[in-house]
């Protein structure tokens, strides 16, 4: 590929039982991503997925130059999959979104322009795509990590990012589960990152339901933010 003053992308997508939408999800970011003149890459993290998400991902790689995968041999959960994306990424800047299609490559776009003055950009969904009880959760989340954080952003909980990879120097972040983006955010917030929230879109799942959402997850979460601010506090 030829040189390019642009910086580098690296976009990853963490996939659990994505086996249905991870091919159009990595065919759109490889040919929006081949126009850009950019130096680019794609990863797939399949965290240990007891589908075919894992053989899906190996014939995109192989399909695709710019493409290719990470196993996890063992379930690791959503934030030690992002953990994994994060630290594989090559290139200078480090976008990622969940496998199961809900965001556009057009969204990503506008990160890439916005990123030019900042250090991380978060999406916030102007419209969310999801059932009331849903809904509800995410709404009572965001104000728990407003009153036990003070972590007042729009959307904390929103699954598509794009990061300086320098900017992740001393960022460590401990959860593996659904809390991790939160202590992303507040971890970059407290190294004085220079932080964008843009609006993006957000569509309806197409392929199977959400496993991030159910009760045993929830409690996990909030374990994670529980003892993440007892932790702060000694």
């Amino acid at each position: 590929m030829a040189k390019t003053s642009k910086e580098s992308v690296s976009f990853f997508f963490p996939a659990y039982f994505d086996e249905k939408s991870i091919p159009g999800l990595v065919e759109d970011f490889n040919s929006s991503l081949s126009k850009s003149g950019r130096e680019f890459e794609i990863i797939v993290v399949d965290d240990c997925s007891p589908d075919n998400t894992g053989k899906v991902a190996d014939r995109l790689a192989k399909k695709f130059e710019n493409v290719r995968v990470v196993h996890h041999k063992k379930n690791r959960g959503y934030g030690g999959a992002l953990k994994s994306g994060l630290s594989s990424a090559k290139k200078e800047l480090i976008g990622f979104t969940d496998g199961d299609a809900q965001f556009t490559v057009e969204d990503f776009t506008k990160f890439l322009d916005e990123i030019m003055d900042a250090d991380l950009v978060i999406g916030y969904r102007t419209k969310r795509a999801e059932g009331f009880r849903r809904h509800i959760i995410q709404k009572c989340y965001s104000l728990a990590l407003l009153l036990v954080l003070s972590l007042n952003v729009k959307d904390p909980d929103c699954a598509f990012k794009l990061v300086r990879r320098k900017a992740l120097n001393g960022l460590t972040v401990d959860s593996n589960s659904g809390f991790f983006s939160a202590e992303f955010i507040y971890r970059a917030k407290k190294n004085g990152l220079r932080i964008k929230e843009v609006p993006v879109r957000h569509l309806k799942r197409k392929y199977g339901t959400s496993r991030c959402i159910g009760y045993g997850k929830i409690i996990e979460t909030i374990a994670d933010l529980i003892k993440f601010r007892i932790n702060t506090l000694r």
